[in-house]
């Protein structure tokens, strides 16, 4: 790389390396008060340090998704109860709508529930970490942090029960935050075609250098993520590359993710092919099924793709394939 090169690489680098209270991470960081109208069922809960965890849950009852978590959430209040862990489910709706809903199925709901403060609660936990979709969860730990956050229906299980048996890896889910929010800063360039992506990528690589399952993550992203129309398909290979030499004996997961490589950068059979291999190297049930997902996925599309050229060639004689990279195998 040259000397021009590497300047304003390093200075993209360091734009993306977060300092502390930058938007979009709250891992870490002192959670927001709670701002309430009125409490409408339970005792009223004020966020501090001590030696309770918070469950914050934005919410509201006329979202099935919202509804759908309750049972579950009942479930955490009552397993954790006695391990100081207190659930608050805070919703921006009317209170005489959310006491209407909390009346007709009070029984069923076994966590305090409070009326927003004219959504000052959700803004405040939700805008820095730059989310709108509902439901969604925050875990706040004893010394009045903010130590996890996601969908209630995913992880918050897994998290909770580390953080009881004092497992909870903190560390570890920051460096996952800031990666995360470095891989969005890199979508967004790459998605409106700026000319900074490339300088970009390369700085994600220097992040990751020594995280394989990042690297992955980071290549499966720049290979599959709808919002992209042009693909840097080089730096997500240097990134399989390098997270191929930190794979140690089980090579399935580095195997996989080469696989959608080829498959989305224009050679499909060397992607299916490798992708038959990873299952075959496969060493554990869910990790066979999530290669058969992938592996699935690529048929399919191989086989929407060849219907499509057979249906082209039918109409117009002599039309070419232009041999574009499938824009999302198994992407979310």
């Amino acid at each position: 790389m040259t000397i021009k090169r590497i300047f304003p690489l390093m200075m993209l680098l360091a734009g993306l390396v977060p300092a502390t209270g930058l938007a979009g991470l709250m891992l870490g960081e002192p959670a927001p008060p709670l701002k309430v109208q009125e409490w409408v069922k339970g005792q009223p809960v004020a966020i501090k340090p001590g030696t309770n965890l918070y469950v914050v849950e934005i919410w509201e009852s006329g979202n099935p998704a919202c509804r759908a978590c309750i049972t579950n959430l009942n479930h955490l209040q009552q397993r954790y109860q006695s391990n100081g862990v207190v659930v608050v489910g805070i919703s921006d709706e009317p209170v005489a709508k959310l006491k209407d809903f909390v009346q007709t199925n009070g029984a069923n709901l076994d966590y305090a529930v409070a009326a927003d403060d004219h959504r000052k609660t959700a803004i405040s936990y939700m805008e820095p970490v730059r989310q709108r979709g509902i439901p969604f969860a925050f875990v706040v730990g004893t010394n009045g942090t903010v130590i996890w956050y996601g969908p209630p229906f995913g992880g918050l299980n897994a998290a909770l029960r580390l953080m009881v048996a004092g497992e909870y890896d903190l560390a570890r889910a920051k460096t996952n935050e800031i990666a995360s929010h470095q891989m969005e800063q890199y979508l967004i360039l790459a998605g409106r075609g700026d000319p900074r992506t490339r300088a970009a990528g390369e700085a994600l690589l220097a992040n990751r250098t020594n995280n394989a399952e990042m690297l992955g993550e980071m290549a499966y992203e720049i290979c599959t993520n709808p919002r992209l129309k042009k693909r840097d398909f080089a730096v997500a290979e240097a990134a399989l590359d390098q997270a191929e030499k930190l794979a140690g004996t089980n090579k399935a997961p580095a195997m996989i993710m080469r696989a959608v490589w080829l498959f989305a950068s224009g050679q499909r059979d060397g992607g299916l092919l490798l992708a038959t291999q990873a299952l075959a190297a496969a060493k554990s049930p869910k990790e066979r099924d999530d290669i058969q997902l992938f592996l699935r996925t690529m048929h399919a599309q191989e086989a929407e793709a060849q219907a499509r050229a057979s249906k082209t060639n039918g109409v117009q004689s002599g039309g070419g394939n232009t041999n574009r990279p499938s824009a999302a195998p198994g992407a979310p």
